[in-house]
């Protein structure tokens, strides 16, 4: 949980402020209950705290009692149980990959309002990266060692930063 919570903060928030154009999606497989979705709405949050026990509280409340039928846990904050492939569904249509190898980001032409997929401490499995390719996926590569989740989505956040000024 505390990655998919640095993950989130990562996203979201700047001094003082969220981004609100952000939207995260957190996709939680292990258990006990699994798939279990949590989309975060930036334009629409009223309670997201920089403190990740608060977050934890507003994650905890959506992983409660999910349905297949996405419901609003709090502003900004909707739960549901939720396979990989209707997440992507959800947050699409254009993907990005962040993945060792993958082309240079920075080299890389970025499709517009692009969702961007990481993953956890564990890889994606290969039906996973098989439901990204189906939906035509860049994949591009960070630099060249492993990073932490978190520190990914502060990459890529500066990097879109950076073309936008």
């Amino acid at each position: 949980m505390d990655i998919l919570l640095n993950a989130a903060n990562a996203a979201l928030l700047v001094a003082h402020d969220l981004r609100r154009e952000v939207e995260v999606g957190l996709l939680l497989l292990g258990p006990p209950d699994p798939p279990r979705f949590v989309r975060l709405e930036g334009f629409r949050l009223r309670s997201y705290q920089p403190d990740i026990r608060s977050n934890a509280a507003l994650v905890r409340r959506a992983l409660q009692d999910a349905s297949r039928i996405e419901r609003e846990t709090s502003p900004g904050v909707f739960g549901s149980k939720t396979t990989f492939e209707e997440a992507l569904d959800r947050l699409g249509p254009a993907f990005v990959y962040a993945k060792e190898g993958g082309t240079d980001i920075r080299q890389a032409s970025l499709p517009a309002d692009a969702t961007f997929v990481f993953s956890d401490n564990q890889d994606l499995t290969q039906a996973e990266e098989q439901a990204l390719t189906d939906r035509g996926v860049l994949v591009l590569g960070l630099g060249p060692l492993a990073l932490h989740t978190d520190h990914a989505i502060a990459i890529v956040q500066n990097e879109l930063d950076r073309r936008q000024l």
